[in-house]
């Protein structure tokens, strides 16, 4: 095994209080070593990793747990000295092998990881299910519908393709059909995508839901949206296409964007990655974010990293130095727990990049090991404190 990977895999085990005698000994030994190695080590785990952004760990005190080990012989001043010099090289093989050791399944399903299953509610439908609601009230879970072309009781006809519901518009239908809507809703922990009749694909983030009528034949496609959705919008030059999101409008004719507006939040947030888009009276250029708030009437445009923005739709969290509260909240809304808050959380931050399907537990240390908080897990109520 190189001798990167190996490094790796000693500094996770230790960190994980799962190392033997016998690797912790060859653990010291490698750390003593050259800086010119550590670094080399530290960019093939990078690479490795294909980590965007570090987590910026606590380099000090996991380098010195390291290197005060009882089991560790004496270390010269000098020596020591030097080996401070390669701490934050160390930090950021540390942070590598931690998103490997969160990121080494592809996706496996959020009930996997190790957090309680939620029961049936009362009408018998898993909370774990995303719902289609049809215009006359009927709700059908959305893993119930067979693969391909269906004719569902209303008489509506859609394609289900893998996580994906697909709508096609049916020019042949003389009726006015704007005010017959469909909702999808997707869970806490899982995120679904649908085509919508005029060809606007739309991606749910979890804990949403997006209402939408079965044809679009006015001047307008309005659409409704609670939570978090990305859009790719099918231009039509002569028909905007509206979000109506918590008070806040957006109006578009053909672009990529994200909406966030979950109830429970103070702004409606609105990124533009590609096109031009007006909200409420504010146009924005690519790679601007808009955070609105209808109860006051304002608006403030900021320039943001739309990758970052964005990532929750290729399978990861992303944190740019975000208030603790504010990581913890978007946790809440994938892993389903509740958070409790303990003590003076004031200036407390986290920032890095993390796999959505790792296993809770595994993310939480990675946290942890920032050293900017520390977490008590009960059951599925976690206890945040300094």
């Amino acid at each position: 095994m190189p001798k990167s990977e190996r490094l790796v895999k000693l500094i996770t085990a230790y960190i994980n209080e799962q190392i033997s005698e016998a690797d912790f000994n060859e653990l010291a030994e490698l750390i003593k070593e050259e800086e010119e190695e550590l670094s080399d080590a530290v960019d093939k785990a990078w690479k490795q990793a294909d980590q965007p952004r570090a987590m910026p760990l606590n380099a000090e005190g996991v380098f010195s747990k390291i290197v005060n080990d009882p089991r560790i012989r004496p270390i010269s001043p000098k020596r020591t000295g030097r080996m401070l010099l390669v701490a934050a090289s160390l930090t950021a093989l540390v942070c590598c092998s931690l998103f490997l050791l969160t990121n080494k399944r592809s996706q496996p399903a959020v009930s996997q990881t190790s957090i309680p299953a939620k029961q049936k509610d009362s009408k018998g439908v898993e909370k774990k299910e995303v719902l289609l609601t049809l215009s006359d009230g009927q709700q059908i879970p959305v893993n119930a519908l067979k693969e391909g072309i269906q004719t569902l009781r209303s008489g509506d006809r859609i394609k289900k393709d893998h996580n994906q519901l697909i709508y096609t518009e049916d020019t042949t239908l003389t009726t006015n059909r704007t005010s017959l809507l469909h909702t999808v809703t997707t869970p806490i922990g899982m995120d679904y995508a649908l085509t919508l009749p005029d060809g606007t694909y739309v991606q749910l983030n979890a804990g949403s839901s997006i209402t939408y009528p079965l044809t679009f034949q006015t001047a307008e496609r309005r659409v409704k949206l609670s939570g978090e959705a990305y859009f790719e919008v099918s231009k039509h030059a002569n028909q905007a296409f509206l979000v109506q999101a918590k008070g806040t409008q957006i109006q578009v004719l053909g672009t990529s964007f994200n909406v966030k507006a979950y109830q429970e939040e103070h702004d409606v947030i609105t990124t533009l990655v590609n096109g031009s888009i007006k909200v409420q009276s504010k146009m924005l250029r690519p790679g601007q974010q808009a955070l609105s708030n209808a109860e006051h009437q304002s608006i403030v445009i900021q320039d943001v990293d739309t990758e970052e923005v964005t990532a929750w739709r290729r399978g990861y969290f992303s944190f740019n130095n975000e208030d603790i509260e504010k990581v913890m909240n978007t946790l809440a809304k994938w892993y389903e727990i509740d958070v409790i808050y303990q003590g003076n959380l004031k200036g407390k931050t986290f920032g890095g990049t993390l796999s959505r399907y790792a296993d809770f537990h595994q993310l939480l240390y990675a946290i942890e090991q920032t050293g900017s908080v520390t977490f008590t897990i009960e059951g599925r109520r976690v206890i945040v404190s300094p």
